[in-house]
C-alpha cells in the first residue's frame, strides 16, 4: 500500500490530535487523531516523521486514516492463550448459571410471599371475627324488655284507658226508620244519639229487631 510521508508540526497531547505537514502537496496540512496511532510504542510528538494514508472529507479537509510513526515499534496484540480463553468461558458459564439460579430463587421466594400474605390476611380476619363473636356472647344482658302476653296488655292501665274513638256514624236528617239503616250498629247509634228515631217499637233498647238486630 502506497503511503505518504510528512512531519508532525502540531500536536495537542491533552485532546489527542494534531496536524501533519506533507512532504508533497504542502498547501494543506493533514489532520491526525491519536486513534490511528494507538498501536505505536509511544505517543507522537512534534517533529516525528509520520507515514500515513489519507482521505478527503466532505468539507474538503484531509484526514489521516492509517498512520504510523517512522522508526517507532508497533505493538502487537498479545494473543490470549487457549487455557485462558477456556477459563474465561467456564467463568462466564458459571456466572450465568449462578445468575439464573439466583433469579429462580428470587422468583420462588416472590411466589411464596404472594401465596402466604393473602392466607395470613384471611386468618387474621377469621381470628378478629371469632373474638368479636365471643365478646358478644360473653357480654352481660342489660335490662331486656319483658315480653307481655295479650291478656297482660288488656289488663294494663294504658290499654284500659278510654281513648275517644272517632264516631263511625253521624246523625243525618230524615234517617229515622230501619229501612234507612245499613247495619245493626248504625241503627243502635241512631237510637242512642239521634232524635225522632222510630226503630225500637217495644222500647227494649234493641232497634230493628226484624231487619238488622234480630
Amino acid at each position: 500500500m502506497l503511503m505518504d510521508r510528512g512531519v508532525l508540526v502540531r500536536w495537542n497531547d491533552e485532546k489527542g490530535f494534531g496536524f501533519i505537514q506533507p512532504d508533497k502537496n504542502t498547501d494543506q496540512d493533514v489532520f491526525i487523531h491519536i486513534s490511528v496511532l494507538k498501536k505505536m510504542a509511544r505517543k507522537p510528538k512534534v517533529g516525528d516523521s509520520i507515514l500515513y494514508q489519507m482521505e478527503v472529507q466532505h468539507d474538503g479537509k484531509r484526514k489521516a486514516v492509517i498512520a504510523s510513526i517512522e522508526g517507532v515499534a508497533v505493538l502487537a496484540a498479545s494473543p490470549i492463550s487457549h487455557q485462558e480463553s477456556h477459563q474465561d468461558s467456564r467463568t462466564h458459564s458459571r456466572e450465568r448459571f449462578n445468575n439464573k439460579d439466583k433469579n429462580h430463587q428470587h422468583s420462588s421466594r416472590t411466589s411464596a410471599i404472594n401465596t402466604i400474605v393473602p392466607l395470613l390476611i384471611i386468618i387474621a380476619i377469621g381470628v378478629f371475627g371469632f373474638k368479636k363473636y365471643q365478646a358478644f356472647n360473653e357480654a352481660p344482658v342489660v335490662n331486656e324488655a319483658p315480653v307481655l302476653t295479650y291478656d297482660e296488655i288488656e289488663q294494663s292501665p294504658v290499654y284500659q284507658e278510654k281513648i275517644p274513638a272517632t264516631p263511625q256514624f253521624q246523625c243525618e236528617t230524615g234517617k229515622t226508620h230501619c229501612s234507612h239503616m245499613r247495619s245493626c250498629a248504625e241503627a243502635t247509634f241512631y237510637i242512642q244519639n239521634c232524635p225522632n228515631t222510630q226503630m225500637d217499637g217495644n222500647g227494649d233498647g234493641i232497634p230493628c229487631e226484624r231487619q238488622w238486630c234480630g
